[in-house]
């Protein structure tokens, strides 16, 4: 996929996000069982990424995301890139997995909170939190055996993981974000 179209997905996608957020605005920071809420969906939607309730507490979790002021996801399309890899249309489950690395990074952000400045957030260990939240739940996926749920540029991804080589990729993914080479995002009101 060429940069412009990557980002123009991305676009899309965030744009996607923000008009769902925009349908309460809130002043007040999120509050301790909110964030315990969070994570707990988190981390049960890494295992049960397509159960019974899945969506309902996607849309939840993603709209909480994108509504609480004191928390700012940075947000790297190329960490994504194998997600997105021919339009979020191409893999069946493209969409799930982007929510569950905004997850998975919000996570990082409540179990290890990084100075107010954004510039100063430490956006490998975000990214690394988010994408392997997104493996998680990708396994989850195949495991289930659910129709698509194989997608080759992830399988290379979990090689990655498996050979201690995802690192560098996140590493390098995370630079290009940061250096303007893509886009650098972040959903905050």
């Amino acid at each position: 996929m060429k940069p412009r179209t990557l980002v123009a997905v991305v676009l899309v996608v965030l744009w996607g996000l923000a008009v769902f957020g925009q349908a309460a605005t809130r002043e007040n920071p999120s509050t301790p069982e909110e964030r315990k809420r969070a994570v707990e969906l988190t981390r049960k939607l890494e295992k049960q990424p397509l159960g019974p309730t899945a969506a309902e507490e996607r849309a939840w979790l993603t709209q909480w995301i994108i509504e609480i002021p004191d928390l700012t996801v940075p947000i790297c399309d190329e960490v994504l890139r194998p997600v997105l890899q021919g339009g979020m249309g191409q893999y069946r489950y493209s969409k799930e997995l982007v929510a569950q690395s905004l997850a998975g990074s919000m996570v990082f952000l409540i179990e290890h909170p990084q100075p107010a400045d954004p510039a100063e957030q430490d956006d490998f260990a975000i990214n690394k939190a988010g994408l392997n939240s997104a493996l998680n739940a990708y396994e989850s996926i195949v495991k289930s055996g659910a129709k698509g749920g194989k997608w080759a540029p992830l399988e290379e991804l979990l090689r990655k993981r498996k050979t201690g080589e995802l690192d560098d990729y996140i590493r390098q993914s995370t630079v290009r974000c940061m250096t303007g080479d893509t886009i650098r995002a972040a959903l905050q009101r």
